[in-house]
């Protein structure tokens, strides 16, 4: 059903790529090159570091690839799915995920969510004050890795 008139409808993830590519502020080829990662390694699932697979539908990664840092650098969505070392509840059945994992000499961290059914909700790449933030506010610890694992 569709919104009733004079109301707004929703945005998808599609279109909100479509209107930023469209405004100048994401470039097609950064689209492009997601859509192949997609393609190639993404849309068959990643395995987190306790074997379980989280899945990744293309509105999915559109979501995800808004922020800059992840579209100018695609393949970090599966480096931070494939280092996750804690996941705890969330709300609505969700799951919140935290990731570390190193490129050259900077160290990387993320917070994923993940959905009933572990589909990818959201990623996004956090700093060290943030993270406590998150750590802090709690959420029964589901599984926790050592760092050095």
């Amino acid at each position: 059903m569709g919104p009733e008139p004079g109301e707004a409808r929703e945005e998808t993830p599609r279109e909100r790529i479509q209107r930023l590519v469209a405004g100048g502020q994401m470039p097609r080829a950064a689209v492009e090159q997601a859509e192949r990662l997609w393609q190639e390694r993404l849309r068959h699932g990643i395995t987190l570091p306790n074997g379980e697979q989280v899945w990744i539908t293309l509105d999915d990664l559109y979501q995800v690839i808004v922020d800059s840092r992840i579209w100018r650098q695609p393949e970090r969505i599966e480096r931070a799915i494939a280092h996750v070392f804690e996941i705890r509840r969330s709300h609505s059945g969700r799951r919140q995920a935290f990731s570390r994992w190193t490129e050259g000499t900077k160290a990387l961290l993320a917070s994923i969510i993940l959905e009933p059914g572990n589909r990818l909700w959201s990623l996004h790449l956090i700093d060290a004050k943030r993270m406590r933030r998150y750590t802090r506010r709690g959420g029964e610890i589901i599984r926790r890795q050592s760092e050095r694992s």
